[in-house]
C-alpha cells in the first residue's frame, strides 16, 4: 500500500469515528489555494458561528492537520485546515448534510477568499474529491468548481443525489443571503480590530 492511500485511511477512520460512520463512508472534498494564515480560518470560523449559527469545536486524530467539527444542530461535517487550501471530511450520501451545510461552507469559503484575500479566480480552479473505494483503494476525481452545484450529479454515492437536485436552486438562494451576512460580520470584525490597534497606538504615543 503506497503512503497516500495508508494516510488518506487513517483520516478517514478519524473522521468517520468523529462522524459515526465507517471510513468508507466519509469523502474528502479539498479546495486547493494558498492560505497566508491560520488567523483565515479563524475569521472564517467565527463568521460562521456567528451568522450562520455554526457550532465549531476541535477534534483529535490524525487528520494531517488543525480539524474542527462543524455543526447546524441536524448534520455535521469536519473542516481541516491546511496552508494549501480549505478541506472538508463529509458522509457521502447524506442528502440532508450535502444539501445544507456542505454547499453553505464551500460558497462562504469562496466569497469570504475572494472579499477578503483578492482572489477573482475561483471559478477557474478544480477541487478534488477522494474516498476509500470498495477494494479498499484511493480513489480520486478532479472536477472543474464552477460545475460543483450543477444539478447533475457528477459521481454516485459522493456528491448530490439526484433526488436532491429538484431542492437545490432554492435553497442555493438562502445560501447566498447567509454569505452576504458572514461578509458583513468579517467586515465588522476587522473594523474593530483596527479602531483597537489605532487606540492602542495612539495611548503609546501619548506616553511616549
Amino acid at each position: 500500500m503506497d503512503y497516500r492511500t495508508e494516510a488518506f485511511k487513517k483520516k478517514f477512520n478519524d473522521a468517520g469515528r468523529h462522524l459515526g460512520v465507517t471510513p468508507k463512508d466519509i469523502v474528502s472534498l479539498k479546495l486547493r489555494e494558498n492560505v497566508s494564515s491560520n488567523a483565515e480560518y479563524r475569521k472564517f470560523f467565527r463568521a460562521l458561528e456567528h451568522e450562520a449559527g455554526f457550532q465549531c469545536s476541535p477534534v483529535d486524530g490524525d487528520l494531517q492537520g488543525k480539524a474542527y467539527l462543524l455543526s447546524d444542530g441536524s448534520s455535521r461535517v469536519i473542516i481541516v485546515e491546511h496552508e494549501t487550501g480549505l478541506e472538508i471530511l463529509y458522509i457521502a450520501g447524506s442528502i440532508a448534510s450535502l444539501i445544507g451545510i456542505l454547499p453553505l461552507i464551500v460558497q462562504s469559503w469562496r466569497a469570504f477568499r475572494g472579499h477578503h484575500a483578492g482572489r477573482r479566480d475561483f471559478d477557474d480552479r478544480d477541487v478534488e474529491i477522494r474516498r476509500i473505494d470498495e477494494n479498499g483503494h484511493l480513489a480520486e476525481e478532479h472536477i472543474h468548481e464552477r460545475t460543483m452545484f450543477d444539478i447533475r450529479p457528477f459521481t454516485a454515492n459522493t456528491f448530490f443525489a439526484t433526488s436532491a437536485a429538484k431542492t437545490i436552486e432554492s435553497e442555493l438562494q438562502q445560501l447566498k443571503e447567509q454569505i452576504k451576512s458572514i461578509s458583513r460580520r468579517v467586515d465588522a470584525l476587522e473594523g474593530q480590530n483596527q479602531a483597537k490597534a489605532k487606540r492602542r497606538k495612539s495611548m503609546m504615543s501619548k506616553r511616549g
